[in-house]
């Protein structure tokens, strides 16, 4: 009867997975478009073969802490002639929401071009008191006139 109860309890506990195992592609995952991050890496849980498993991984970049940039005050040059680039840049390493609150405190128009992957439709037309900004990961990357 010990050797029974010992033999179940050890199958039991074989069969348990640990909640934070240690995630390696091809290895089974129970719901496809789960993401983890793991020892550098974001995998994607994908169905291969009609199993679900992890993707190979892309390796993710670590975002040091950026320092926010600082608001520029109000120029009467940002509308004859018109934003500078010098002083559009001053929006690079801000936050979006920053960026978005020291635009409307200047009086700029402002636009997001581009959030991390995903584009957004814009006009083509030239407007010298316009901003259109890139934003990867929160943080402001690029900026143009425009």
């Amino acid at each position: 009867m010990r050797k029974l109860f010992v033999l179940v309890l050890a199958i039991s506990l074989l069969g348990l997975a640990p909640a934070q195992a240690a995630v390696k592609a091809g290895g089974k995952c129970t719901k496809a478009g789960a993401t983890v991050t793991s020892a550098g890496k974001k995998f994607t849980c994908v169905k291969s073969g009609g199993k679900l498993v992890w993707n190979k991984g892309v390796k993710v970049k670590k975002v040091a802490s950026v320092k926010a940039g600082v608001c520029p005050p109000k120029a009467a040059a940002d509308f004859n002639p018109g934003i500078t680039q010098v002083r559009a840049n001053a929006l690079l390493t801000m936050t979006a929401a920053n960026a978005e609150s020291c635009a409307m405190d200047l009086d700029w128009l402002y636009r997001v071009g581009q959030r991390d992957d995903e584009f957004f439709p814009l006009t083509r037309d030239y407007r010298i008191e316009r901003v259109t900004v890139t934003v990867k990961m929160g943080v402001v990357t690029e900026v143009f006139v425009g």
